[in-house]
């Protein structure tokens, strides 16, 4: 039996932000000014691309219904699974974590990541602006399980986890 070695988590903590220029379908993460990853979305097959500054990539890609899968090569390293039909409940796993993203106010597109009913961090969507999302992480919280909750908020819930090619 071959001895599988637990994936590095990428632990994400502080203050940093989520930015797209208008009508771009890149965004970049920095926090503290410096650039952490790079993403693409592909609107149409409802992937992200991400791209980290250490060389790394990531697909963040539908699983199935209700499901978000983030991957690197053919190795699932997190997954979102929405709790409730109107998409206002996920959980966020990976061979190490578990966390929840609950909304905070819809209307404004503000979230919230949650170990054991407790924030432990936040990403508020701007008001005016549909490009720009600030996160602030109170404890250090892996870079997948942000990855996956700005993919869930940026797209509607529907096409984060709709079945690849489907409706």
């Amino acid at each position: 039996m071959v001895e599988r070695i637990p994936t590095r988590i990428i632990p994400f903590g502080g203050i940093g932000e989520m930015r797209s220029t208008v009508f771009s379908r890149t965004w970049e993460l920095r926090k503290d000014g410096a650039l952490i990853a790079v993403v693409h979305r592909n609107v149409w097959r409802r992937t992200s691309e991400v791209e980290l500054n250490d060389g790394r990539r990531w697909l963040i890609s539908p699983d199935g219904w209700g499901v978000v899968a983030l991957t690197e090569r053919d190795e699932v390293l997190a997954r979102a699974e929405r709790q409730n039909w109107l998409g206002r409940a996920w959980d966020l796993t990976g061979d190490s974590f578990g966390y929840e993203l609950r909304p905070r106010s819809m209307t404004f597109r503000k979230w919230s990541i949650e170990l054991g009913g407790d924030e432990v961090a936040r990403l508020d969507g701007g008001v005016a602006s549909f490009n720009q999302i600030g996160i602030e992480a109170d404890l250090p919280v892996p870079l997948e399980a942000v990855m996956l909750s700005w993919h869930i908020i940026v797209r509607a819930w529907e096409a984060s986890a709709s079945a690849a090619g489907g409706g």
